[in-house]
């Protein structure tokens, strides 16, 4: 069923998104909260690099950032949700996630210099991006919602369903 999740996050990163934001980072999340601890940062690097090789890549330097925050996000997926998913600490990691992303993922546009790159440069980076911030956290509730509640509700199936031998 993890798998399954996952396979349905990829695609849908795939397709066009809402908003501009994609599910990786509720995938990231999932991940932390499921995957076996040497996978946890891999599947939503793998996520974003699907997409990437399907239709191409960027800026070298933004990249290493944007899948260093994705990384992050799952390391607090694993951190909030890896023994608890209640929907207080789902809403708390989403947050949390999305913040530490925006954190990553602006530093580099300042850092390749799409700022002037000085504190004020940065300030005004990090100001511009706030819009940005709440759509992702926005978009993220939604599909953390979708691919938590999909694997509560697959999971309450499989408990259901008599094993077939």
């Amino acid at each position: 069923m993890n798998k399954l999740l996952v396979a349905l996050a990829t695609v849908a990163h795939l397709a066009p998104h809402p908003f501009g934001v994609s599910p990786v980072a509720a995938a990231a999340l999932y991940s932390g909260a499921y995957a076996p601890k040497r996978y946890v940062v891999a599947l939503p690097i793998l996520i974003l690099l699907a997409g990437h090789l399907l239709f191409g890549f960027y800026e070298p330097w933004v990249m290493v950032f944007v899948y260093a925050g994705f990384g992050l996000s799952a390391l607090v997926g694993r951190w909030l949700l890896r023994v608890s998913r209640s929907p207080r600490r789902l809403s708390a990691a989403v947050a949390i996630g999305a913040v530490v992303f925006f954190l990553v993922s602006n530093f580099s546009i300042w850092w390749v210099g799409m700022y002037p790159r000085t504190v004020a440069g940065l300030i005004e980076c990090y100001v511009n991006g706030l819009p940005l911030l709440a759509k992702a956290m926005l978009v993220d509730g939604v599909y953390a919602t979708i691919l938590f509640g999909l694997h509560r509700l697959l999971g309450d199936v499989e408990r259901r369903e008599p094993a077939v031998s």
